[in-house]
């Protein structure tokens, strides 16, 4: 909904907002559904590549904003650095563009030191709209996110809001009030941290074991998912071959907008336990294509 009301907020039906590709499929329901028209721009290892927006840029006028998840890409997990991140606020600013935040798993940080929002970094007057979650957080059943933006922006999300939902979920709401006023929050996200922690470096040994040479990874420092790469083989027949054993996968045809797919799976791992991970390493093992 943040997404939804973020656009319709920021763009005249029409006109076109800039995400990144491979990325997130439902967030370009909801830009077409608010009346935007979407756009990609690649991503690389350092997340939306700057030369290749503003290329875009340059072609279309009509692109009045930009979709980012920088903290944990979606779906590939890499994190924007520093000069990239520096770069794209000036851009921004110098086009006159809004920028929209999506910062889905900012709790889920694993090593390193916490890395800053662009929002935290956004120079005075720059219409950036920050978007995080709740969800990722507690249970995905807890429908719960927040969004912080100028308040210009804010208060044109909140009048569209309101032709759709007129309350929300109050009781809910203060009840996870007071669990952050109480500091029970905080210390579930750090009991959550380690949880997760171990079942990614559980799944990436057992990746590394049972997959070497057939497909390939970069340890994520954060987020809940591994981007897996085939290795000369086709992500949709594996996933077809996987499906068939009783093995779900995302392969990168569920991410792409214009361009090719990446031949490569989005490997969600918070749901599973340490048996549920070495069964689905199994599956995909004895899974792989000729």
């Amino acid at each position: 909904m943040a997404l939804f009301l973020a656009v319709r907020a920021a763009l005249s039906p029409g006109e076109v907002i800039a995400v990144e590709e491979p990325g997130y499929p439902l967030a370009w329901e909801a830009f077409r559904a608010a009346g935007a028209e979407v756009r990609g721009v690649p991503v690389d290892g350092g997340g939306l590549r700057i030369d290749a927006l503003e290329a875009v840029l340059a072609r279309d006028p009509r692109i009045r904003a930009v979709y980012v998840t920088p903290h944990h890409q979606y779906p590939t997990t890499v994190t924007m650095g520093a000069a990239r991140r520096l770069q794209l606020l000036e851009l921004a600013q110098r086009h006159g563009l809004t920028l929209i935040e999506d910062d889905y798993d900012h709790e889920y940080r694993f090593e390193g030191r916490p890395v800053l929002p662009l929002a935290a970094r956004a120079p005075e007057g720059l219409p950036l709209i920050y978007v995080g979650s709740l969800s990722k957080l507690l249970s995905p059943g807890i429908r719960l996110g927040y969004a912080l933006a100028p308040e210009p922006l804010l208060t044109r999300m909140a009048e569209a809001r309101a032709a759709i939902d007129r309350q929300g979920d109050a009781p809910l709401e203060a009840a996870l009030a007071e669990l952050i006023r109480d500091g029970d929050l905080g210390r579930h996200a750090r009991k959550a941290r380690r949880v997760y922690r171990a079942r990614r470096d559980l799944l990436a040994a057992l990746l590394g074991e049972c997959l070497a040479g057939r497909a390939t990874f970069d340890l994520p420092a954060g987020g809940l998912a591994l981007w897996l790469r085939c290795e000369g083989r086709s992500a949709e027949a594996w996933a077809k071959a996987a499906g068939q054993a009783g093995l779900a996968l995302l392969p990168g045809t569920r991410f792409a907008l214009e361009g090719p797919a990446p031949q490569a799976f989005r490997l969600g791992y918070a749901a599973l336990d340490e048996g549920q991970i070495s069964r689905a390493v199994e599956i995909l093992a004895r899974s792989v294509p000729g």
